[in-house]
């Protein structure tokens, strides 16, 4: 059993646990550094058991130019399966620059 730990901006633990069989964990940050909707990846990366944590300022979530789902700072959001080339964030406020962590197993 693989167990990933990190620690919110309150201090609280989250965890994401995953079997040995399963696809290769994906994890990656992105800190936003304009009010632009942005890509979280440019190419295909299908995944599943996603968990998407959003630290610092709340972010906006959608597709592009359809930003329309509110996920507030220190809020998570998960997907079942996913293509995350497809998902868009986008500052909630104009300069109030979010940051996005996201966790989940290859297909």
């Amino acid at each position: 059993m693989i167990k990933i730990k990190w620690k919110g901006k309150n201090g609280a633990v989250h965890t994401l646990d995953e079997a040995m069989f399963s696809g290769n964990i994906y994890s990656k940050t992105l800190t936003m550094t304009d009010d632009n909707a942005t890509r979280f990846e440019t190419t295909t990366k299908k995944l599943r058991d996603v968990v998407i944590l959003v630290e610092t300022n709340s972010m906006l979530l959608g597709k592009i130019g359809v930003e329309v789902y509110t996920v507030a700072a220190d809020e998570t959001v998960g997907f079942t399966k996913v293509d995350i080339s497809t998902l868009y964030f986008k500052n909630a406020g104009a300069g109030s620059n979010g940051k996005i962590t996201m966790l989940g197993v290859e297909e």
